[in-house]
């Protein structure tokens, strides 16, 4: 029933993936989730952060948008492309994880939860999951965002309020990657990605006018709110990483 393929290390001839696989399901086997916690010193690790860990902020400016870099895209160059362009931004948060002792298969769908605030009535937050290659290059693997005044749903919007912290759902969907030995995983946090994605104006009016304004947004990171990365891996390799 599914054709899929398996992405993998391109400059290792002999690293696990770079191949097609058929299942008769989706996802083409038993999984575990995986919990990958964001920390307040910008690291991806196996823990939740401490009770006094302070919230990651950037301020999101809708006309300076980060710009879209590959990705799942139909009219712009689409696919796996180098981040590192966009890494310096301060209106990107990108977390890290050591690297990895081991191949790492991550096969299924992908989702991130975020503790996050802002300031203004309404805005975006996108995640992006990245390969990172020894000599430092970093490929997107999936991606997705959710609206803040859409939290809740699709067909009911809510203004946030300043101060109040809300816990969202991002689905970066399905993928299939082997995380080569010595790769890192890393988490991309940020509020837009155009023009591959309209820039939200921040002010919750729709359809959007050419009034636009900033917006200070922040992630928890904290033992109370522990923002997650949660990745679908073999049964077998879950006990091996968290180890």
């Amino acid at each position: 029933a599914v054709w899929y393929y398996v992405m993998g290390d391109s400059t290792d001839l002999d690293a696990p993936g770079n191949a097609w696989r058929s299942a008769d399901t989706w996802p083409p086997f038993e999984t575990d989730t995986l919990p990958v916690y964001l920390h307040s010193d910008r690291t991806l690790a196996y823990d939740k952060g401490e009770a006094d860990d302070k919230p990651l902020s950037y301020t999101y400016d809708p006309e300076n948008p980060v710009p879209t870099i590959g990705g799942p895209q139909l009219f712009l160059p689409a696919g796996p492309r180098d981040q590192q362009s966009i890494e310096t931004r301060p209106d990107v948060l990108v977390l890290t994880s050591e690297p990895l002792v081991k191949p790492l298969e991550v096969t299924g769908r992908v989702t991130v939860k975020l503790w996050v605030a802002t300031d203004a009535p309404d805005t975006d937050f996108f995640a992006k999951l990245c390969d990172v290659y020894p000599d430092g290059k970093s490929y997107n693997i999936c991606e997705g965002g959710k609206r803040i005044m859409q939290r809740n749903s699709l067909s009911t919007e809510e203004a946030a309020k300043p101060g109040d912290i809300y816990e969202i759902e991002l689905d970066l969907w399905s993928t299939s990657n082997i995380f080569n030995a010595d790769h890192r995983l890393r988490l991309h946090v940020t509020s837009s990605c155009s023009p591959g994605y309209q820039p939200n104006a921040n002010t919750g009016h729709y359809p959007y006018s050419d009034t636009t304004r900033l917006a200070h947004n922040a992630v928890y990171v904290d033992a109370q709110h522990p923002s997650v990365l949660l990745l679908p891996v073999p049964k077998q390799q879950k006990s091996d990483v968290e180890q």
